[in-house]
């Protein structure tokens, strides 16, 4: 449980994780501007035909969006998908790539209320095995786009926009940010680090095509023996808990009443949601960072001086504070007859403050304050209220209580 509760603090403070494959073969990989090579009949559900000949949709956009039914992202943007193809008709030809098989699919459709709820049926190429390898892909969801038989983008479903496909439509060629899961952009002629007379540089940039998404590296290179430090594509509040985390581990969830913004402008700091797309906003408010430095440092002096970086370019004082506020309290409770003292020693949740992650993981109650500080086995199955909560809890001899307390806060304070 420690190990998942992690990858969760890892999702929520650093960026998005793409998940350890094994080594993709990338030897028929296509490029934007190449045509589509001869391609056999691709097996497809929900379309006229049981099989879909892409080269005869030539016509038409034609978008490939790779996704997996584990996906949660893919299914939440399908309904999306099914509108344009509605709207947009013969212009137009959304197609679902899997390499999940037909049994699979079948299932998928047949079973997802959500998509029935959304008279989502789309067209779907599975057991892809071979659009895979011309469009390698570690994470989904991965969207190609065509027309006239060649490829015209590879980008991020964000941009699958009614304006952009029209454009591509009337114009017959289109740019739009280019996702790579390869880090394309990490080469030594786009960054200072591969010469060899460099002495020590920073650079803080926008958005960087081509590279995906990436938490803070530190490493030293082999070349020029200089510390290099990098992170890309981030929102700046991402930055700044990426930093702060090598500094301050984190204990608690940092949700949004734990962030006290005295800026004059919050969206340019964290993605607003709703707004249209993580990516679409991070191409015009993501930020980039190099650094390479004759001095090695550890770990945590170098992310101060990030933080140092960050503070002076961007004109902000970020650092930790407490605010009084609304708070759920685990506190213990008297012992009596409904409390268990032998319970479980495996399978739940490993002691008090993974009870409190979990709880504030939720999204529905007030920040949560562990004032107990057990390592007792828990058991929790509903988290629907508070009431179900303290009815699972009694057993352990704990109670979660509303009450106002001092808790930690980051602030984001623009300086004048």
């Amino acid at each position: 449980m420690k190990k998942i509760i992690l990858v969760i603090i890892a999702n929520f403070l650093l960026c998005p994780i793409i998940w350890a494959q094994k080594q993709i073969d990338r030897s028929q990989e296509l490029r934007i501007g190449q045509l589509l090579p001869d391609l056999p009949l691709q097996p497809a559900l929900n379309y006229k035909q049981d099989r879909i000949d892409i080269k005869s949709l030539s016509d038409k956009v034609v978008i490939l969006d790779f996704f997996d039914t584990y996906c949660t992202n893919c299914i939440a943007a399908m309904p999306k998908l099914q509108k344009l193809q509605d709207e947009m008709g013969a212009k137009l030809q959304v197609i679902l790539v899997t390499w999940q098989d037909q049994k699979a699919i079948e299932k998928f459709f047949e079973t997802s209320s959500f998509l029935k709820e959304h008279h989502v049926k789309l067209s779907t190429i599975y057991s892809a095995n071979l659009l895979r390898s011309y469009f390698p892909h570690k994470g989904v969801p991965h969207t190609a786009w065509l027309y006239h038989n060649k490829v015209q983008a590879i980008t991020y479903s964000d941009f699958v926009k009614a304006e952009n496909i029209e454009a591509l439509y009337n114009n017959g060629t289109i740019q739009l940010p280019f996702k790579s899961d390869f880090n394309e952009g990490l080469d030594e002629n786009s960054s200072a680090f591969g010469q060899e007379q460099l002495v020590g540089s920073v650079k803080i940039f926008g958005f960087k095509n081509g590279v995906e998404t990436t938490g803070i590296q530190i490493a030293v290179d082999s070349t020029t023996a200089l510390q290099k430090t990098t992170f890309y594509n981030m929102d700046i509040l991402g930055a700044y808990t990426a930093a702060w985390s090598k500094i301050k581990k984190p204990t608690f969830l940092l949700k949004e009443e734990r962030l006290l913004w005295k800026v004059r402008d919050q969206s340019k700091y964290q993605y607003p949601k709703g707004s249209g797309g993580k990516n679409v906003w991070l191409l015009k408010n993501g930020v980039s960072y190099e650094r390479c430095d004759r001095v090695r440092r550890s770990e945590l002096q170098q992310a101060g001086i990030i933080l140092n970086d960050l503070n002076g370019f961007f004109g902000l004082k970020v650092y930790w504070d407490t605010k009084e506020m609304p708070c759920l309290v685990i506190r213990k409770i008297k012992e009596g007859k409904n409390t268990i003292k032998q319970l479980e020693s495996v399978g739940g949740l490993e002691g008090t403050g993974v009870l409190a992650f979990m709880v504030d993981y939720q999204g529905d109650f007030p920040p949560v304050v562990d004032e107990v500080n057990s390592k007792i086995n828990i058991r929790i199955k509903d988290y629907s209220n508070l009431e179900k909560l303290n009815e699972q809890l009694i057993k352990y001899g704990l109670t979660l209580v509303e009450e106002r307390r001092l808790i930690e806060v980051l602030v984001f304070e623009e300086l004048k």
